[in-house]
C-alpha cells in the first residue's frame, strides 16, 4: 500500500482536473480528509491509500493536469516511505 498525503487545495484542484468517471477520480475520492496539528493550528489534508500501480496512474495524470500534486505522489512512491 502507498499513502499519499495532499494538501486540501491541491487535492481539490486535482479532483477538479480529472474526468468524473475516470479511474483517477475514483482513486482520489477513496481518500479521507483528516485534520492534524501543525504548529499552533491544524491543517487539513487528504490521505489516499492505494496500490503502487494506482499511485503511478495518479502520478502520470498529475504530471499532465496538476503538477503541484507531483512531489506529494513521488514522496509516497519513494522507497522507504
Amino acid at each position: 500500500m502507498v499513502a499519499i498525503e495532499l494538501p486540501l487545495d491541491i487535492y481539490d484542484h486535482f479532483v477538479g482536473c480529472c474526468d468524473p468517471e475516470s479511474a483517477e477520480t475514483s482513486i482520489l475520492k477513496s481518500g479521507t480528509i483528516v485534520r492534524r496539528p501543525k504548529g499552533n493550528h491544524y491543517e487539513r489534508i487528504a490521505e489516499i491509500s492505494c496500490q503502487p500501480d494506482e499511485a503511478k496512474t495518479l502520478l502520470a495524470t498529475a504530471t499532465k493536469v496538476c503538477p503541484n500534486a507531483v512531489p506529494f505522489i513521488e514522496r509516497a512512491l519513494a522507497p522507504g516511505s
